[in-house]
């Protein structure tokens, strides 16, 4: 009996074997997505959505400006401002970036937070009552109390080792100098001059101390002095020096200074063993060091805007743990649909890659200025893209990784690379006109003119565009030698940037017909156009995944009747064959 139940599942799994080839593949999860930008979350973000229009998921985070990190005693959070609200307020987040809650909710300007020694209090700068003043309020926000009241502008508070008294900076017209306070807005002293400019006091951990800036010889430079205001010593004047903070055991001081531009450097509190931690081209500034004094907080630049950052303390590991403030542009799936190159920037834009769910940012750009329109070659191997340097745009080409960028062309404006399907062949716009070259940069062929954004057909057959005619923009299509060309749409608004789906039956585009930008799709010929975002917001670029060379085909098609009629045969093969084993066994 087991002899002939072997024997069934034999056949059986002979007969799987055999019609395998005809069955359809498994397509990757991203298969039959679109990705798009739009600013209905009121900056232009990246949202990824399924080919219906359904399933709307933004993969990119906030993106705001956030600066002056503050640790918590405990090592736990990290104070901050930000003007992620259209508003500078002060926030807190976990150390590693998570989290993130609004402490302060005014209308005004709120920023400078320092953390009190227990840990229960957060001191904070406002102008929230005509000019900026000292405030106090708990950690979780409430409680907010103004203890200056003055008639100058105070900022940079910072709290005694003990949690009584409150340094900070005044100006006035001409100059700034430091104050001291009791928590509760008694006794203020004054303890350097007002001839000068100083500013950022921090004490030292056994309150004994207070580090400090100043330029009363001229150079801004760091200087120690006893906590009321005596024994004045200077520490550094090679270069302007400035935001000096304690480190928790007292042995070290770490501060911003310029070298070409800003970069953090620790210092003995003596003066000697001056140390560089941070070497990059654009700024750091505002050291904080961790309770444990084992990393330090600051705020970068980047390319982009101020950012939080952490290091060790010896200037290694360093990790971005808050958000980018930019836009982001062009999106375009990798061939596996595994990453999203795009562009990011406000004024210069860069081009990066994350994976596919917002994570693992990389910049390949090759230079400050602008970099975009990535477009990955067809076996996910290369990028293509246009960048601005030595004063033109051109397109070129580098590894997926970013590096061996090679510059294809040398015209002006040189913008929008399309790979073909085959990887052979690069179409790109000069201004607004539509060319054609190999993937090398050589033989290079003109198509159209007055026509932009073009899109190869999975089949390499044809190339969509937008096409100016009779003052209007519409989505059109042409044989990839720039002849037989055909209007898709024909609608007076402006309708652009085309895309085709993976299998060449829809073309995805954007339209503001409806009086702001849409996502549209519709068939390969221009038929049933159907508007999939609809919102009040603008929606633009949408890309498809993923490139269908990647996608596992059958190795034998056929169609949906011929497999249900396979199926039907296999499951009849199998029930003579258990009843022939019935009637065996009976007899």
């Amino acid at each position: 009996m087991k002899r002939r139940k072997y024997t069934c599942i034999a056949y059986l799994t002979g007969l799987l074997f055999i019609i395998s080839p005809f069955l359809p593949a498994v397509q990757p999860d991203s298969y039959e997505k679109i990705a798009f930008i739009s600013d209905r979350d009121g900056r232009l973000q990246i949202y990824t959505m399924d080919a219906d229009g359904s399933n709307i998921t933004s993969i990119t985070p906030d993106f705001f400006d956030n600066e002056d990190p503050a640790w918590s005693p405990d090592g736990e959070k990290i104070v901050f401002s930000s003007e992620r609200n259209c508003n500078w307020d002060v926030y807190i987040m976990n150390a590693d970036g998570s989290s993130v809650e609004r402490l302060t909710s005014s209308s005004a300007w709120d920023g400078n937070p320092a953390w009190s020694p227990d840990g229960e209090k957060i001191a904070f700068a406002s102008d929230r009552d005509g000019n900026n003043e000292i405030y106090i309020m708990n950690r979780d926000g409430s409680g907010q109390i103004n203890v200056t009241n003055s008639s100058s502008e105070d900022y940079s508070p910072a709290w005694s080792p003990d949690g009584k008294r409150i340094a900070y900076t005044s100006y006035t017209d001409q100059h700034s100098y430091i104050q001291v306070i009791n928590a509760d807005g008694n006794n203020l002293q004054r303890l350097t001059p007002d001839y000068d400019y100083s500013q950022s006091p921090a004490w030292s951990p056994d309150g004994k101390k207070i580090v400090f800036e100043s330029t009363r010889e001229g150079t801004r430079s760091m200087y120690i002095m006893d906590a009321n205001g005596s024994n004045v010593q200077k520490l550094t004047g090679v270069n302007p020096d400035a935001h000096p903070v304690w480190s928790p055991d007292g042995k070290k001081i770490a501060f911003t200074s310029y070298y070409g531009n800003y970069e953090i450097f620790v210092i003995n509190v003596d003066g000697s063993d001056r140390i560089r931690l941070t070497d990059t081209p654009t700024g750091d500034f505002y050291p904080t060091w961790s309770p444990d004094g084992k990393k330090i907080a600051f705020s970068a630049n980047g390319n982009v805007g101020p950012q939080i950052y952490t290091m060790n303390h010896d200037g290694s590991n360093q990790k971005r743990v808050s958000s980018d403030p930019c836009s982001h542009s062009h999106p375009r799936w990798s061939p596996d649909g595994e990453k999203i190159a795009f562009a990011f920037g406000d004024e210069f834009f860069q081009v990066f890659v994350m994976d596919k769910d917002g994570s693992n940012y990389v910049n390949l750009s090759i230079s400050q200025s602008d970099n975009g329109w990535p477009a990955w070659s067809p076996d996910g191997e290369k990028i293509a893209f246009y960048a601005y340097k030595e004063g033109i745009s051109g397109i070129y080409v580098m590894n997926a990784d970013g590096s061996n960028a090679i510059n294809l062309t040398d015209i002006a404006l040189d913008r929008e690379a399309a790979w073909s399907p085959d990887g052979k062949l690069i179409a790109f716009i000069p201004g607004n006109a539509i060319y054609i070259m190999n993937a090398d940069g050589s033989n290079v062929k003109w198509l159209i003119t007055d026509a932009v954004n073009p899109a190869w057909s999975p089949d390499g057959k044809k190339i969509a565009f937008t096409l100016k005619k009779d003052k209007n923009w519409d989505i059109c299509i042409m044989d990839i030698d720039g002849s037989n060309i055909q209007r898709l749409t024909d609608n007076p608004a402006y309708d652009w940037a085309p895309a085709w789906s993976p299998d060449g039956e829809k073309i995805a585009f954007v339209s503001d017909r409806d009086g702001n930008d849409e996502i549209y799709v519709m068939n390969a010929d221009g038929s049933n156009q159907i508007n999939l975002t609809n919102n009040p917001s603008d929606d633009r670029d949408p890309d498809w995944c993923c490139h269908p060379l990647l996608v596992e085909e059958p190795l034998f098609k056929m169609d949906f009747q011929l497999f249900l009629l396979i199926v039907a045969l296999i499951v009849i093969s199998v029930v003579i064959i258990f009843s022939r084993h019935r009637i065996d066994s009976k007899s």
